[in-house]
């Protein structure tokens, strides 16, 4: 009974070992004019495959945009979301 559980921790171990994810995050922030405007440019793209070799893909574009005039911010926001998957034959 013992051994019929060791071998499926292994194979339960193995199976979660070859999937794979990873994310990577780009932020750039711009400042002009003594402060008073200011972009943000971020980027994040998140990878994953799994054990059959499928593998999905999602990247999220976001610009804001800032202007202070006269004690007041007027602030602009877009996002872009893209997703894509790939299986294997």
């Amino acid at each position: 009974m013992k051994k019929l559980i060791l071998v499926s921790l292994f194979a339960t171990a193995a199976m979660f070992a070859q999937e794979q994810s990873t994310t990577q995050s780009t932020t750039t922030t711009e400042t002009k004019h003594h402060g008073k405007r200011q972009k943000t440019d971020s980027s994040t793209t998140s990878t994953s495959t799994d054990a059959n070799g499928n593998t999905a893909s999602n990247t999220t574009n976001t610009t804001t945009k800032s202007k202070r005039r006269h004690g007041k911010t007027k602030e602009s926001t877009t996002t872009e979301s893209t997703s894509s998957s790939e299986t294997q034959r």
